[in-house]
């Protein structure tokens, strides 16, 4: 489509380098088992899912990855989503056959990335959306165009969608945040997941304190003369249970 979506990501190194660590554990998944689409929740709502979904998309992309990121959080209402609240045709249209693919597949700022918002839900049921036969053909479609497809939906605990949708992915990735997620949330979280039959590959723990992300990361500023940074940061730990 003519519009082009604006993305914006941090501009902390320290934080860019926890996401290319997230970007090389997915790109070794890739070349390994063959996945290219990856659904990512949280174990509970507020922990920066989509946050975390954007910039990875971004990172994907600059590493020279044709990447697309599918808002799959379609029960939300457009007025309180972080991207672009005026994209009215989106996912629900493409499954509802209201819109081609073309049609819902909007360029951004960012070379090789592309973003499918959720579009509006409406009176539609969300639990026939996603087991029709359509959304099935889209993933497809989507799997063939792009060399990964980032699925961004509702935490794990907050409804039934993330169940659905995570085994119609290769892989899902559950994100908690240090400072709000607690460890009962994430294993039921897994858990849960796990007994639907999705392919559990890791946690990613968002919101790390500078002194959590060393801990993590031995000698994380070795290339740096800047001892001591701030921010948010992230670790991704594929075994982490």
């Amino acid at each position: 489509m003519d519009k082009t979506i604006n993305l914006y990501r941090t501009i902390s190194p320290t934080v860019i380098d926890a996401f290319d660590s997230v970007v090389a554990n997915i790109c070794l998944q890739r070349e390994k088992n063959g996945y290219k689409s990856f659904l990512l929740t949280g174990c509970e709502p507020g922990v920066g899912t989509t946050t975390i979904a954007v910039e990875l998309a971004i990172s994907l992309s600059q590493t020279g990855w044709k990447t697309v990121l599918l808002d799959a959080d379609i029960r939300k209402n457009p007025a309180y989503k972080r991207l672009n609240t005026d994209l009215i045709i989106g996912l629900v249209d493409y499954i509802l056959g209201k819109a081609d693919v073309s049609k819902i597949i909007y360029n951004t700022n960012m070379d090789l990335l592309d973003y499918i918002p959720s579009g509006y839900i409406g009176d539609s049921n969300p639990l026939r959306l996603f087991y029709s036969h359509r959304l099935a053909k889209l993933l497809g479609i989507l799997n063939e165009q792009y060399d990964f497809v980032i699925i961004d939906v509702p935490a794990v605990n907050s409804c039934v969608d993330p169940h659905i949708l995570s085994v119609k992915s290769d892989a899902t990735i559950i994100v908690a945040a240090l400072d709000g997620s607690n460890r009962k949330y994430l294993v039921e979280a897994r858990e849960h997941l796990l007994k639907d039959g999705s392919n559990v590959i890791g946690v990613i723990q968002n919101k790390l304190s500078i002194e959590e992300y060393k801990d993590y990361i031995k000698d994380y500023d070795y290339f740096s003369e800047k001892k001591y940074l701030h921010g948010n940061h992230l670790s991704f730990d594929p075994n982490k249970y």
